[in-house]
C-alpha cells in the first residue's frame, strides 16, 4: 500500500465528507418532508460526478485516489441509502420506499452514462 496514495485517498475523503454534510444541510434547510432529499440528491449528484471524473481521471493514481475513492467515497451516501429505506419500510411508507429506491438506482446508473458522455464531449 502506498502512503502517498493513502493520504490522497483521505484528504479526498475528508473533503468529501465536509461537502456532503453542506449539501446535505442545505437541502434539509430547503425540505419540510420526510423524504430522504439530501441523501437522494448527494447520491445523484455523485454519480453524475463520479461519471465525469472517471474519464478524466482513471489513468492518473493520485488524482483517482483523491477524487474518485477518497471525495466521491466520503461524498456519496450509499450506507445512508440503505439505512434512509429501512426507516421508510419501517414506517411502513412503502411507496415512498419503491420510489426512492428506483429514483436512486435508476437515475443514479443514468447519471453516471449521462456524466461519461459529457465527458466524452470535453474530451474530444
Amino acid at each position: 500500500m502506498n502512503s502517498m496514495t493513502v493520504l490522497w485517498v483521505g484528504l479526498g475523503g475528508g473533503l468529501g465528507a465536509i461537502f456532503r454534510y453542506g449539501l446535505s444541510v442545505l437541502v434539509n434547510t430547503k425540505s419540510e418532508n420526510t423524504f430522504p432529499w439530501s441523501t437522494l440528491t448527494v447520491n445523484l449528484l455523485g454519480c453524475f460526478l463520479i461519471g465525469i471524473l472517471w474519464q478524466y481521471l482513471s489513468k492518473s493514481t493520485n488524482l483517482n485516489a483523491f477524487w474518485l475513492i477518497g471525495f466521491l467515497g466520503g461524498f456519496t451516501t450509499f450506507s445512508s441509502f440503505g439505512l434512509d429505506g429501512l426507516k421508510l419500510f419501517n414506517a411502513g411508507a412503502f411507496t415512498q420506499l419503491i420510489t426512492y429506491v428506483l429514483i436512486s438506482n435508476i437515475v443514479g446508473l443514468l447519471l453516471v452514462f449521462i456524466g461519461t458522455k459529457v465527458a466524452d464531449l470535453t474530451l474530444a
